[in-house]
């Protein structure tokens, strides 16, 4: 029987596996049911200011010399309990925003990015009057003036007028009013494109943030509006859970994964793009209601390498020398539906042009409790993008003794 034969039985035997877990906790877990408790929304403005860490590129000095300055808006939902995930990770925010920023000079060869997307926003610790937050946010960033040969040679950054956004921020909150609160932290930020399009030595930022949060009246369906006097504090107090003693089970899952990416070497030469496809097999251990860690092996083929061999094999590359395979070990972090992804990696032969190790960061998002969608960046050694996988998984439990379940 062929390679692809056995992995289309493997996949679905996977699909088809009866799960002795019969419904996993993050997903199901609500204290809502009935949806009768209020959601509770809030609006914020946030400024940022700071500086560019340096791309090395000499187009761009002007620009990495001057500060830049950033404006977001947000909209977001405070998880004060109504799902008893939401105590896990400290009664968290959580929700959608805009971006934009301007670099200075305004006319300058990198543009002016602008953002759209979603941010998680948890404490690591509570205090009487403030609380110490991380905050977290990833998207879609538009508006660069990305490389071109002919119309923009000199900005060699960063070559796509599209890429991921990227920002992480330490920040302080306090209470300023009873409708009001405000924030001030650090923050980092990240752009790039994952190597889709090169060059790709990405845009990094740093600074500080100051913002306004406003807290609007709750809404209850079955009731209607719940009318709060201007004076009044229109915050929910956190509902406090009680979690049965976690007893840890395995996972086994499988995902398949494609995309793209560009030559590092030929900036030049916008049509050429190579395919790159991954087949991932991972088992691991639950040892809380939030995280895993465990172990897996990846399988890579990642055109781009002829060109790391095409002067070995001047009268072609053979397709072997495209492909590779390494294990992994890793640690994800689940939160609701999402698991955040972080691995790294050894490859069990040499690869040409791609060090002795690699890594991926990224996210998962659970459609069932048997299919997920995987979207991760795997790098080669010293975390320069290799490229982005799309792909979709398929997972199964390991008996669970637990006699809840």
């Amino acid at each position: 029987m062929h390679n692809k034969h056995l992995l289309i039985v493997f996949f679905l035997l996977l699909a088809n596996t009866s799960f002795a877990q019969t419904w996993d906790f993050l997903k199901a877990d609500t204290t809502d049911a009935n949806k009768t408790y209020p959601r509770q929304i809030f609006g914020q403005t946030k400024v940022h200011f700071g500086g560019h860490f340096s791309t090395g590129v000499d187009g761009l000095e002007e620009v990495e010399r001057n500060y830049f300055s950033a404006l977001e808006l947000r909209v977001g939902w405070k998880g004060y309990g109504r799902k008893k995930w939401h105590k896990l990770f400290g009664y968290p925010n959580y929700g959608l925003g805009l971006y934009q920023a301007t670099f200075f000079p305004e006319a300058n060869i990198l543009g002016s990015p602008s953002a759209v997307y979603g941010f998680f926003n948890a404490p690591f610790r509570r205090y009487k009057k403030w609380s110490l937050m991380y905050d977290l946010g990833v998207g879609l960033a538009y508006d660069f003036f990305g490389y071109d040969p002919k119309n923009n040679p000199d900005q060699t950054a960063i070559g796509s007028e599209f890429n991921v956004y990227f920002t992480v921020s330490v920040e302080g909150e306090f209470k300023i009013s009873p409708r009001i609160d405000g924030t001030l932290g650090l923050l980092f930020t990240h752009f790039s494109n994952g190597r889709t399009r090169t060059p790709n030595k990405g845009v990094n930022l740093y600074g500080l943030n100051a913002g306004i949060k406003y807290n609007f009246n709750t809404y209850i369906p079955k009731k209607g509006s719940q009318f709060v006097e201007k004076k009044k504090d229109p915050r929910l107090k956190y509902i406090d859970h009680t979690f049965d003693e976690f007893k840890p089970f395995w996972e086994y899952y499988a995902f398949v994964a494609g995309g793209w990416n560009t030559s590092p070497y030929d900036i030049e030469d916008r049509d050429l793009y190579y395919g790159v496809a991954t087949i991932g097999l991972d088992v691991a251990r639950h040892y809380s209601y939030k995280g895993k860690y465990g172990i897996g092996i990846d399988v890579f083929r990642d055109g781009s390498l002829v060109e790391e061999y095409k002067s070995d094999y001047p009268n072609g590359v053979p397709n072997s020398k495209l492909w590779y395979a390494g294990i992994h070990f890793s640690h994800e972090l689940l939160i609701h539906r999402i698991t955040l992804v972080t691995q790294v990696g050894v490859p069990f032969a040499y690869v040409k042009g791609r060090g002795g190790w690699y890594a991926r960061v990224g996210g998962r998002y659970d459609f069932t409790r048997k299919m997920f969608a995987h979207v991760a960046l795997k790098t080669p050694g010293g975390f320069i993008a290799d490229f982005v996988e799309w792909g979709i998984g398929f997972r199964m439990y390991g008996k669970n003794k637990d006699p809840r379940m």
